[in-house]
């Protein structure tokens, strides 16, 4: 005896349950010797900072709907997950506990006694990821489970470091960079945020030298003038280009600093047409530095800043020590003290912020270490360039052209403690022993040598090669590598590369990677760069760009702003299937979807999008107790299709459509075509309309084994295409179908190879449509439509049987016979004659479908139906009178555009066909 199903769906009852199982039979893992067509995703690894929400929801979802339909496919399916150590924002979150918690900072700590604390802290918190994600169905091989800092990932951290090291692609020097001063630490361009701050824009008089002239400068940041080494105009501007190449002394420093002229720094139309030069403090500046590199206007650098945004000692005795906003208030007076400030006027500038900290970011001169982009960008822009990788949407390609083209180095070190450690060991002047020792191991040791001393950086973390480098006096660099570095080997490091392992073999290239927008340049770039760098091939053949998730309000979502949705919560009252099916009909080609969140008692986020995915659930879960209901043990003897009833062959020709039509979706990624197909199949062609045919079919013992046979094949299939959105209760119902009928299928038609678990089980296979089925099924759907249209238009209870007959075509009328019944069960009518040559009785209501008239008898009062008729003959009239007397208007002709004139033509031609019937039926 079968176990009986619930006759309500609690997704909370059995998704636990089911997760647990897949687990225990390991359903998710995959050994490169299996056999199939090899088939990897390699998760974009959430940040260990911080909870998952619906971006990555949405994200997972999809990347578990390829990796389970290409499962079921028969390929060799692994999907890798991971998590980031996200260098900057971890490390900040420990270091602000350390301080609220025990008043320190991490220099009382030290190195080794913070990353120690951040390690616990990262085993405390990187667990609710990985539940977060089991519970929203991912099926992870979690055997493979990567971590960016785990040994494994160091390794080819390692390996890639040397290999750019040894290769000239990567060398330590001073570099502006954006410096976040309240984590201490260089940051790059893209995780720079700007927003629109309320300043001042002050002028200041600087005294032209030997003269009792003076150049005005308008500033927002008159603190960075202390580091001012020149002052710059255009050299077409008569104004001032009389005085290039004399001095101005710089206000409160008495410094003499030179006059240049730099046309692309100035424009002689905006402002005073004099721009203070500040190298070590703005980038445009640092520009105008190099420029004039090695010649005689050579201009200095000066950086004025420390490491934590207070002035140094290169800032004058006066201003040393004090903070960025504290100097410039003191400035400004000293300035009008003396003469020099001529005006402050209120100002709005764009600022740029830290996204890590959500400080403002200073330009900061100092010494990073940086990798040369150009030779490494070429070949990355090539593969795309010649679809080798295919962006979908491919207008997403554009974004990371652009980037890419650019080719800035890219600054890879951090002034971190939580990270990767720079392999590199520095001595400014070495032993000859020690040189002697590393030109006999450049397998495993680099080196270079500059003004500075010796640079040697090691492949491979050797305890004995580290501490003889210390015992020669050798200190490593105490940076770390940008996250991104890391990330950047993910699809290859993930597999165990830089070892040559069977996975490796077997997996790489990944097939797809599936993000957001926002890190095609932060992410998706690197990795095809370092993927041909490293390996010589493409990390993945296509890169499938999924809609941002926004509020109502077409904001971001976050904790601070209060909007954020966590996916446990939609879980919590939805269920975990009605989450994916939300997701996954959102995953439109638009770049944003707006998803409203609602507040509940409480306190947790929700939103009345996903009562989408819950009705679906329940309404898969009540048509499958009505086919469970219905089906025997066994299937019977098969007939041939051609004596099945109509309604039989169309809902397995749709079946097979919809099959095709997925699989057309699944091909370009387009998760929502796919679940719009699945839905539109199931809710309307199965459950409202084959359901329905069925039930009087099911009474019949002639016909019952035959319609119960073909929904057991049809929901089997179901099923089967539906898994991949909606796992859980797919799995559920699957169970339930093979302990009542564990033989079904339709042999060429519909087959149905069985299997213990539906994750096992194979794709439906697109068997062949019947075409002509499908439209004599949809003339009865029109029928059926017409008949429902007019009980509604003259208030007819649905429930009460109404008489009817049908006038068609002669070539329809067998079969119409034929579909008599599926007629009269669906427009609750007992149909009393099909001809083709009926005569019309009198005092019924006619509507027209699919090329047939139809009569519903005795439902109207006939004098009544007159005068509407007669009304709308006169409506007509009057609409025919003002159609034709346009179309003869002859300037209306001549400068109507055509498809207007088309438009009213074809509403002439329907005007006239409806008052030639209504006239007719009217008496004339």
């Amino acid at each position: 005896m079968s176990e009986s199903l619930p006759a309500a769906y609690e997704p909370g009852a059995i998704e636990a349950h089911i997760y647990q199982m897949w687990l225990d039979r390991n359903a998710f893992h995959a050994e490169a010797t299996d056999a199939g067509e090899p088939y990897c995703i390699v998760i974009p690894p959430p940040n260990v900072t911080g909870a998952l929400h619906l971006g990555h929801a949405i994200d997972n979802t999809l990347q578990d709907i390829l990796i389970r339909v290409h499962r079921m496919r028969g390929c060799n399916a692994v999907w890798i997950p991971g998590i980031d150590h996200a260098g900057i924002a971890t490390q900040a979150v420990v270091e602000k506990q350390l301080r609220e918690q025990e008043n320190l900072s991490r220099h009382e700590v030290g190195r080794e006694g913070l990353v120690q604390r951040i390690w616990k802290w990262k085993e405390q918190y990187g667990e609710r990821i990985l539940h977060q994600l089991k519970r929203m169905g991912a099926s992870c091989d979690w055997a493979r489970l990567r971590f960016t800092l785990d040994e494994q990932c160091a390794r080819a951290v390692r390996a890639t470091f040397f290999k750019l090291f040894k290769d000239g692609l990567i060398s330590r020097g001073k570099r502006l960079v954006n410096w976040d001063v309240f984590l201490q630490t260089s940051i790059s361009d893209d995780e720079i945020y700007h927003e629109n701050v309320k300043t001042s824009l002050w002028h200041i008089r600087y005294p032209i030298d030997g003269t009792s002239e003076f150049m005005t400068v308008a500033t927002t940041r008159p603190e960075t003038m202390l580091g001012d080494t020149a002052v710059a105009v255009h050299s077409e501007d008569a104004r001032w280009n009389r005085y290039i190449g004399q001095q101005v002394r710089l206000p409160l420093t008495d410094r003499l600093i030179p006059i240049i002229a730099d046309d692309i720094l100035v424009d002689p139309k905006f402002g005073t047409g004099v721009v203070k030069v500040t190298p070590a403090h703005d980038f445009n500046d640092y520009a105008v530095y190099q420029r004039h590199l090695g010649k005689a206007d050579e201009i200095a650098l000066l950086n004025i800043l420390r490491p934590d945004g207070h002035l140094n000692e290169a800032a004058g005795a006066v201003y040393a020590g004090q903070r960025r906003d504290h100097a410039r208030k003191q400035i400004v007076i000293d300035l009008a003290a003396l003469g020099l400030l001529i005006k402050e006027e209120p100002h709005e500038a764009e600022v740029g912020h830290s996204d890590r900290s959500k400080t403002p970011v200073e330009p900061y001169l100092s010494d990073q270490w940086f990798v040369r982009m150009a030779p490494l960008a070429e070949p990355a822009l090539d593969v795309v360039r010649r679809e080798s990788i295919r962006f979908f949407p491919e207008r997403h390609a554009q974004q990371y052209l652009a980037w890419l083209g650019e080719k800035r180095d890219w600054p890879v070190s951090r002034q971190l403690w939580w990270g990767h450690r720079i392999p590199v060991w520095h001595h400014a002047a070495p032993s000859t022993e020690s040189l002697e020792w590393l030109q006999l191991n450049p397998e495993f040791i680099a080196f270079n040598q500059n003004e500075s001393g010796i640079f040697v950086c090691a492949r491979d973390s050797d305890p004995l090669i580290e501490q003889r480098l210390v015992d020669w006096g050798y200190l490593q660099d105490p940076d770390v590598l940008d996250t991104w570095f890391s990330s950047a080997l993910w699809p290859h490091s993930t597999l165990g590369w830089p070892e040559q392992t069977g996975a490796l073999q077997k997996w790489y290239p990944t097939r797809v990677l599936v993000t957001g927008r926002d890190i095609i340049t932060l992410w998706v770039a690197r990795m095809v760069m370092t993927g041909l760098y490293n390996l010589g091939q493409i990390p993945f053949d296509h890169v499938c760009v999924h809609p941002t998730i926004l509020d109502g309000k077409g904001e971001r979502m976050s904790k601070s702003k209060g909007n954020g949705v966590d996916p446990l919560d939609i879980i919590e009252t939805h269920g975990a299937d009605a989450l994916r099916f939300t997701m996954s009909h959102m995953a439109t080609e638009t770049q944003d979807v707006r998803l409203p969140v609602k507040k509940l008692p409480s306190g947790k986020n929700s939103s009345v999008r996903f009562d989408l995915g819950r009705n679906f659930c329940n309404k898969l879960w009540n048509a499958a107790r009505f086919v469970f209901a219905n089906l025997q043990s066994a299937p019977g003897e098969l007939s041939e299709p051609g004596q099945w009833a109509t309604a039989d062959r169309w809902i397995v020709s749709r079946f097979n459509r919809t099959v095709a039509d997925a699989n057309t979706a699944l091909a370009t990624y387009r998760f929502d075509a796919y679940a719009r197909a699945c839905y539109d199949f199931f809710w309307r062609d199965l459950c409202d309309w084959y359901v329905e045919a069925s039930k009087p079919a099911l009474k019949d013992p002639a016909r019952a084994t035959q319609t119960a046979d073909v929904l057991a094949a049809v929901l089997d299939g179901t099923l089967r295409l539906l898994h991949p959105i909606i796992p859980f209760i797919t799995e559920r119902l699957w169970s339930h179908l093979n302990q009542i009928r564990p033989t079904r299928g339709l042999p060429i038609d519909l087959a149905c190879p069985p299997s213990e678990l539906l994750i096992k089980a194979n794709w439906p296979i697109a068997g062949p449509l019947d075409e002509s089925t499908e439209q004599r099924f949809s003339q009865v759907q029109e029928i059926v439509g017409i008949i429902r249209n007019a009980r509604n238009d003259y208030k007819i209870d649905p429930r009460k049987a109404i008489t009817l007959s049908i006038s068609g075509p002669a070539a329809m009328v067998d079969s119409l016979a034929a579909d008599r019944q599926t007629i009269e069960l669906l427009a609750t009518c007992a149909v009393s004659d099909i001809s083709s040559d009926l005569v019309p009785p009198p005092n019924a209501i006619r509507a027209t479908a699919a090329g047939c008239e139809i009569y519903l008898m005795e439902l109207i009062d006939p004098a009544a139906e007159k005068q509407r008729l007669a009304k709308r003959c006169e409506e007509l009239r009057k609409t025919i009178h003002s159609l034709r007397g346009r179309l003869g208007n002859e300037s209306y002709m001549s400068k109507a555009p055509p498809q207007l004139v088309q438009q009213t033509h074809d509403q002439l031609t329907e005007a006239e066909a409806e008052f030639q019937k209504l006239d007719g039926s009217n008496g004339g």
